[in-house]
């Protein structure tokens, strides 16, 4: 699996774990609802967790199986510029990561004993301390130390949900360096199994967040409505295919190109015109992945570059034949009318 950072960043140090746990009693009304201590997870083979970040890349994380003592994840990894890459994710019972494996087996990343990040039980007001090597391509890339606290329970609002979750606060820092600190924020939702928010400031104050973008559990079943077989030319099925027209709002060409359908699950190439705005005048387009909210309704997160932020864009099956679409970023929207290509 391919990376786009490497050397001394300690950003990759933390952004690579998962958790679990179930949410406390509801409060009473006009209460803060509070969490009980947060143990390791025990996870199931097939659970699976999307987190995008604020650069425009995006993870798939699915658990796979538990091997001495280490937890191995299936990690697909994709880029804002539409590339992608696959690897092997092992971390400690605890989370941390102990290795990254490229699709060859070849060995991206180590740290020894581990990567720093969260110590479980989780609890309001703990804290701790931490020390790790890491390696990149086995070469030595810095040895780091770290503290951490709890520092209480807040919600968490996201594309997966709203969580109530741990706050997590902590840095970083090269023993050989110490005014170089690397700051931190994890939000934990012991319900979501995993940090559905992290924050990091590097020294250069350079910010970069992820937030939970999906979870599926292993089982997962989509709606009974979507599984019924059906004649061509309807549900889901009639998706397939090229789609083009226009973002009215925005004056845009556009085209969604569904390549693949897998229950409610949808593998798609959008892409966009240019735009008049400097730096932006060529056309753009990304894979990515939607979901079917209905038989007739097509969601697709897409990256913003224009805004440099996520963008939502829904696409709903006309009697037609057409695809009424929307688009939103922001506070921004457009609308347009798709026809599929003969």
């Amino acid at each position: 699996m391919a990376r786009r950072r490497a050397g001394g960043s300690l950003y990759t140090c933390l952004i690579l774990a998962f958790a679990v746990e179930a949410l406390a009693a509801t409060p009473a009304p006009g209460q803060v609802p509070e969490l009980p201590a947060a143990d390791a997870p025990t996870l199931t083979p097939g659970d699976t967790w999307t987190i995008r970040f604020s650069d425009g890349a995006w993870a798939k994380r699915t658990f796979l199986r538990e091997t001495a003592g280490l937890l191995i994840f299936e990690v697909t990894q994709g880029w804002a510029d539409g590339t992608s890459s696959q690897g092997l994710l092992h971390l400690t019972r605890e989370l941390a990561t102990v290795r990254m494996l490229g699709a060859d087996g070849a060995e991206l990343l180590r740290f020894v004993p581990h990567s720093l990040g969260l110590r479980f039980p989780l609890a309001d007001g703990k804290r701790w301390q931490d020390r790790c090597e890491r390696f990149d391509l086995g070469k030595p890339a810095g040895t780091f130390s770290g503290t951490f606290q709890v520092v209480g329970t807040e919600d968490v609002t996201g594309p997966a949900g709203t969580f109530r979750a741990f706050r997590v606060e902590g840095q970083a820092f090269h023993p050989q360096d110490p005014a170089k600190v690397w700051r931190f924020t994890h939000w934990y939702a012991p319900a979501a199994r995993m940090e559905v928010r992290l924050r990091a400031v590097e020294p250069d104050g350079k910010v970069t967040e992820f937030e939970l973008a999906e979870i599926r559990p292993a089982g997962y079943l989509p709606p009974p409505a979507l599984l019924v077989p059906r004649q061509g030319g309807q549900g889901p099925a009639a998706f397939l295919g090229v789609w083009e027209g226009y973002w009215r709002e925005m004056t845009l060409a556009t085209r969604l190109t569904v390549e693949r359908i897998d229950a409610d699950t949808a593998s798609v190439i959008y892409w966009r015109g240019a735009y008049v705005f400097p730096g932006l005048q060529r056309p753009r387009q990304q894979r990515a992945e939607g979901r079917f909210l209905d038989e007739r309704t097509l969601r697709v997160p897409i990256w913003d570059d224009a805004g440099q932020r996520w963008a939502e864009t829904t696409y709903v099956l006309q009697p037609d034949g057409s695809l009424a679409g929307q688009w939103k970023s922001g506070g921004g929207q457009a609308t347009g009318t798709l026809r599929k290509e003969p």
